[in-house]
């Protein structure tokens, strides 16, 4: 059976995404896995802001138990009984840990959602879609999120 990895980086799912890794996978049989990745450099400055203004902080290990959880809740609601699926959650560096991720997993296909730019933007800027693409041995949809 084919598995292929849904990456969700963004507050809100990408319901596009969603709907087109569910068509893939149905149309050969893969297993998908939704992985709900938060960056840990930003994990890291919300933690710092927290503690300077003496609120309470979430370690990386709560907010991977978080991470998971939201995956569980966007994976049953996209896919129901209908898909084979598993769901993790993860704090890491992005894109690195998603290629890491589709490695350990044997993927065979990334689904992962991109930011509206410009060329310039994208250039001067970079873009995990992007990188993944020129970094991953395998095909990689991408879909950009309405704003």
């Amino acid at each position: 059976m084919d598995t292929v990895l849904v990456v969700q980086t963004a507050d809100e799912p990408d319901q596009q995404l969603l709907r087109t890794a569910t068509r893939h996978a149905t149309g050969v049989e893969a297993e998908i896995i939704l992985c709900r990745i938060v960056d840990e450099k930003k994990l890291q400055n919300n933690l710092q802001r927290q503690a300077n203004s003496g609120r309470k902080i979430e370690s990386i290990d709560e907010m991977e138990e978080i991470a998971e959880t939201e995956a569980k809740d966007i994976a049953s609601d996209a896919f129901g009984g209908d898909i084979s699926y598993r769901a993790m959650g993860l704090v890491g560096t992005i894109p690195d840990d998603i290629i890491r991720v589709a490695e350990e997993e044997n993927c065979e296909h990334i689904f992962i959602s991109g930011k509206e730019r410009s060329p310039a933007g994208k250039a001067v800027f970079g873009d995990v879609a992007q990188s993944v693409i020129l970094q991953f041995d395998g095909p990689v949809t991408v879909t950009t999120m309405s704003s």
